[in-house]
């Protein structure tokens, strides 16, 4: 039986890291039920794991690293298992087509965030997992090799490709809307 101390550590140790699993179970999911479903799911398995974590300053990367684990055995499961999705045109959705010259600034910057998302989701899982700690959670390099157990190398050129390949993904977007002179995006 886990003391009564330990829970409520735990519970302490949760609610401080609670934000940064949430944002980058948001980042590798793409919306917000699944964001939910993989932070409760992780935060399960670490309250069963609790008792490994060695080092309460190490928890932000013991946390993640179990989300990240987490969304991996998922994504395995799902990739073995094809999804069929329908989406019904809904009112919202018609509303939002119609919209004119309404708010463009905010409907642009839901437009970008939909394609930076939709490059991300492209991103084989190594990349993703290192672009999101390190971009998006500004993890340190070395806060990312120890969640993930890999080397300060592996992580850095991780890293670059994951960047390298979102420019690419990005590139036709970015130029085809003129949002940057073609010279600049080099």
């Amino acid at each position: 039986m886990i003391p009564f101390e330990s829970y409520r550590q735990f519970e302490h140790l949760l609610i401080e890291h609670l934000n940064i699993m949430y944002a980058t179970a948001l980042r590798l999911t793409g919306f917000k039920e699944g964001a939910e479903d993989l932070v409760q799911e992780s935060s399960l398995k670490a309250f069963r794991k609790f008792g490994q974590l060695r080092d309460v300053n190490k928890a932000k990367g013991w946390f993640l690293q179990i989300l990240l684990n987490t969304f991996r055995d998922r994504y395995r499961k799902k990739k073995r298992k094809a999804e069929v999705v329908y989406v019904e045109l809904t009112e919202e959705l018609v509303a939002f087509a119609s919209i004119k010259a309404y708010d463009q600034e905010k409907i642009f910057n839901y437009l970008v965030e939909g394609e930076v998302q939709g490059a991300l989701s492209k991103l084989p899982s190594e990349f993703r997992s290192v672009v999101i700690l390190c971009d998006l959670q500004d993890c340190s390099y070395q806060e990312i090799a120890d969640i993930l157990q890999c080397p300060l190398g592996t992580v850095a050129s991780r890293l670059f490709r994951g960047r390298e390949l979102l420019r690419e993904y990005l590139e036709g977007y970015v130029k085809n809307r003129g949002l940057l002179e073609l010279n600049d995006f080099e």
